[in-house]
Formats: structure tokens, C-alpha cells, sequence
């Protein structure tokens, strides 16, 4: 039976009045894009510190990093087995770990957060565990076991803490994110293997906790960013064409998300890997500024793994194929005439 002409006509019509009113939603997405990316410049870049090698400031395939709240910066120095530490202005002050199994031994460290309780959480991903340490790298506890039930990783790669002491682990095999509470016991499960839709991953590597508790997902193969409430319920998501993970180079898409942090205004940074550069957001996905490209010299990257943000602004970058950390001045706004 075929379809009457005022039917078809009612259906054409009905087809461009949808694909008009889809037109002008991406048209005006993507020009409050731009006026968002008009305040922001890219930031100036101020330092590097560390090159290629075992000797104490130097590392091997550097992966991880964060500072404290007296702005003290640690480094996971993933290929060396070890934690580092250093002042904002790259100073070196000490180093903990080798490889092992054992308290203070540690296994392919990656991500790694110093929590507002004065503890440095590490994700092992070779030991399938969070080593908890105290900002002068003795171990105080661990958490989780291999596997793949309640409570266990199959390797681990990021890990954040929120306000209310929870912690939550972004469990890279296992396609999921796993919360524990203050006492280290296991929370239920955010999220499952899977694509395109909310909720689903394809190995998470890191997460990181808004001002508002907001729990965000760098879901490195779905090319894309993942935000949920503080209670694990799905927001939203972004990363290539309304966050379906495709991948790409344009503004706004990846091509594997490895890290992701949060500042205290709630600005997303994003670690952009394949293409060299860092992202920055809104706490909603609306892009603001990028910068970086790919290389060696100052402000260029090699793959970069990470970044986290001081008590002032500054932005630390971790350039895994250089070797080395990076320092940015903090995002500033252009000034505007009339």
C-alpha cells in the first residue's frame, strides 16, 4: 500500500522542519563554541623541567601527575617504577618506589591524585591495586585485588577522590568505574563495556571529580568525555559527533582522551594523546581552548599523558614522548572593546 500525496508531503515536510531545527541547534552550538573560545587565549608557557633517563629528576615514560595544596608536584615515573616529587618550579625533592609487589613497591603507576585528606592515591596497573601514601611516599594502605568482581581491577589506570572521602577508579579491562567509600570498602559499579551510548565504555583511563562532586570519565577508545552526578547517574557526554566517540582532530574531538582534570572554576582539561595537545571545557562540554601541537621544543608535545592544575592556576603537563613536565600560566581571558 503506498502512501497518499498529502501523506508524503506531510513527511517531507515534517523531515525539513527537523532537519532545520537540527541545523540551527549544531549552528548555534557551534557559534557559542567560538564566543567561548574567543575569552580564552592559550596559555603561556613558563617551564620544563626532566629528560629521558634513571637519575634522580629524570624519567622514563612519565604518566601521571598531580599537585598537592601547598603546590608541591608529583610524577608518576611509570618506566623507572617510581613517584617523584618536586616544587612548582621544578625542583626536585624526593622519589619513592621500585618495582615490586611489596608496601612502597610499585608496578606500572599511572594516574595518581593527592586527595583533600593529605594522601596520595596511585593507580598500579601492573598490580592491579590503589597504593594510598602519605606526601612523604610511605605507604599507608591498599585497595583492590585483580580480578573482575566487586572491588577488584584489571588494570587500573586513574584514580580521584571527592569531597566525601570516596574514591573511584577507573578500571581500564573491566570497562568500568569502581567507587569505594571513605573506609576503603566497594561501592557498586558505574557503567559497562559498550559504545554510543551513555554509560558504556571502552577502556576508561582516568576520571577526576568536579567542585560540585560531578564525576568525569576520559573513555579513551569511545574518543570522548563522560559526566555523571555525584550519586553515578549518566549527565552527558562529548567528544566527537554528540559524543559518539568518533574520532578526529577538529576542536571539541579526540583522538584517545587519556587524561582528564578538573580546576576548581570547572574547567574540564583533557589530554588529547594522538593529537598532541590539550583540550579545555566547561563543566558541560562546551569547548574553550586548546593548546599544543606536536614536538620537542617548548609549548609542543610528544603524546601528552596528563595535566593538573595548582592553587593558582598554573598548568603542569606531562609530555610522555619528551620526557619531561611542562609548565603553563594560568588560562587567561581576552580583553574585549566595544
Amino acid at each position: 500500500m503506498h502512501a497518499q500525496p498529502e501523506t508524503r508531503l506531510i513527511i517531507r515536510c515534517s523531515a525539513s522542519v527537523m532537519f532545520s531545527v537540527l541545523l540551527i541547534f549544531f549552528l548555534f552550538q557551534s557559534v557559542h563554541a567560538e564566543e567561548l573560545k574567543a575569552n580564552l587565549t592559550p596559555p603561556l608557557f613558563l617551564i620544563q623541567w626532566g629528560t629521558q633517563g634513571s637519575a634522580l629528576g629524570e624519567f622514563e615514560r612519565p604518566i601521571g601527575i598531580t599537585v598537592d595544596g601547598d603546590d608541591f608536584v608529583y610524577v608518576s615515573d611509570t618506566g623507572n617504577q617510581r613517584i617523584q616529587k618536586f616544587t612548582a618550579q621544578g625542583k626536585f625533592v624526593l622519589s619513592w618506589g621500585k618495582a615490586g609487589k611489596e608496601a612502597g613497591m610499585l608496578d606500572r603507576p599511572m594516574h595518581l591524585t593527592a586527595a583533600h585528606d593529605g594522601k596520595i592515591y596511585v593507580a598500579e596497573y601492573a598490580n592491579d591495586r590503589i597504593q594510598v601514601f602519605d606526601y612523604e611516599g610511605n605507604s599507608l594502605a591498599f585497595i583492590g585485588a585483580s580480578g573482575t568482581g566487586k572491588g577488584e581491577f584489571d588494570a587500573p589506570g586513574g584514580v580521584a577522590v571527592d569531597r566525601q572521602g570516596r574514591i573511584f577508579v577507573a578500571d581500564f579491562y573491566n570497562h568500568r568505574v569502581q567507587p569505594f567509600a571513605e573506609n576503603y570498602s566497594a561501592l557498586a559499579q558505574i557503567g559497562k563495556k559498550g559504545r554510543i551510548f551513555g554509560g558504556n565504555f571502552d577502556y576508561p583511563a582516568d576520571v577526576a571529580i568536579g567542585p560540585d562532586d560531578s564525576l568525569y570519565v576520559a573513555d579513551s577508545y569511545n574518543n570522548r568525555i563522560q559526566k555523571f552526578s555525584p550519586e553515578g547517574k549518566f549527565v552527558t557526554k562529548w567528544g566527537g559527533f554528540l559524543g559518539t566517540g568518533i574520532k578526529g582532530n577538529s576542536s571539541g574531538s579526540f583522538d584517545v582522551a587519556t587524561a582528564i582534570e578538573v580546576d576548581v572554576q570547572g574547567r574540564v582539561y583533557v589530554a588529547d594523546f594522538y593529537n598532541h595537545r590539550i583540550q579545555v571545557f566547561t563543566g558541560d562540554g562546551d569547548f574553550l581552548v586548546e593548546f599544543g601541537v606536536q614536538g620537542s621544543a617548548p609549548g609542543e608535545f610528544e603524546r601528552p599523558t596528563d595535566m593538573t592544575v595548582d592553587s593558582q592556576g598554573n598548568i603542569y603537563v606531562v609530555d610522555f614522548g619528551n620526557n619531561r613536565i611542562q609548565k603553563f600560566a594560568p588560562l587567561t581571558s581576552q580583553t574585549k572593546h566595544d
